[in-house]
């Protein structure tokens, strides 16, 4: 969990921990120890600053990734007054490290001898019974802190609750904004909304305000227009030019400066920074609109829309 908080002096929390960065430097082909080269701007058991309670955003991962690697997003949504809450699934995400040190690791949770739509049946089985269900225990554990917890007792303002989610976790994003009425919002960054990713299966119509920023390849599939079937006004259709699947997250960003025997790449740096600012701008815009009454500027420009 990360929050606004009163300025001190207290150690910068790190990027990740030792086991969650090993398994993340072998599947990325980092240098070992990168983590500790990586500065955050969160501070260990800092105080929370005044003005609460904070409109709250859950935050939801990909396939095979941690929730650290969106560090740079959660840390900037803090910045703009929300608390934001970061779950991993297992077995969903690359590495869940538990406080007794005990681990479990990514597995495929579909039959891997199995046609697409057969796999894709089983994504979408896991999605509405398992990360979806993550998200509703989540929800009822922050109620749970908020009404009794000495040190988050009334900082969450449980009314005005969103979600973001990246590929997968996307796909988490919008399942939950359609069928947990204590979610207001959503975002959905480069993630399908079609349970399973099987564009023979209904699309989820999500009827509350909801965020798509896609990339150019995701844009372009012949599908792609039906998978908005279903949702209404207050819906928001970004592409992102340049972007990859992982620009969303600190991976080019991190892969830039670490990966193992490469120089770090300035330009690569550069490119990953401006499309990392510009997508946390405009969740940040999005989510300030319908959580707090805020403008959006960027957003709200007069687009066109065709409608078929």
């Amino acid at each position: 969990m990360w929050y606004p908080a009163v300025e001190g002096t207290s150690a910068f929390a790190p990027y990740m921990d030792k086991k969650t960065a090993n398994a993340l430097a072998e599947e990325w082909k980092l240098q070992p120890g990168f983590q500790g080269l990586v500065r955050t701007h969160a501070r260990l058991l800092a105080p929370i600053a005044i003005g609460g309670p904070f409109p709250v955003v859950l935050l939801e991962h990909g396939s095979s990734v941690v929730p650290a690697i969106y560090t740079v997003l959660a840390e900037g949504l803090v910045s703009s007054g929300f608390i934001v809450v970061a779950t991993n699934h297992p077995p969903d995400s690359l590495i869940s490290v538990f406080p007794d040190g005990h681990e479990l690791k990514f597995t495929p949770y579909w039959p891997a001898e199995a046609d697409r739509r057969t796999q894709g049946v089983a994504i979408g089985k896991f999605a509405n019974e398992v990360l979806v269900v993550d998200v509703r225990f989540v929800l009822d554990q922050l109620q749970e802190m908020n009404s009794h917890d000495h040190f988050w007792h009334g900082q969450l303002d449980l009314s005005k609750i969103g979600i973001v989610g990246h590929s997968m976790g996307g796909t988490t994003a919008a399942l939950a904004t359609q069928e947990e009425p204590r979610i207001l919002a959503g975002v959905n960054l480069d993630g399908s909304t079609y349970p399973g990713m099987n564009a023979d299966v209904r699309p989820i119509p999500v009827h509350k305000p909801f965020l798509f920023l896609a990339t150019e390849e995701h844009a372009s599939g012949e599908s792609r227009a039906r998978e908005y079937v279903g949702s209404e006004s207050n819906t928001y259709y970004v592409v992102v030019t340049g972007a990859d699947h992982m620009s969303f997250t600190d991976a080019h960003l991190v892969s830039s400066r670490f990966t193992r025997d490469l120089k770090p790449d300035d330009s690569a740096f550069e490119r990953a920074l401006i499309t990392s600012t510009y997508t946390r701008s405009l969740v940040e815009e999005f989510l300030a609109k319908y959580l707090k009454g805020s403008v959006a500027p960027d957003l709200d420009l007069g687009v066109r829309v065709d409608k078929k």
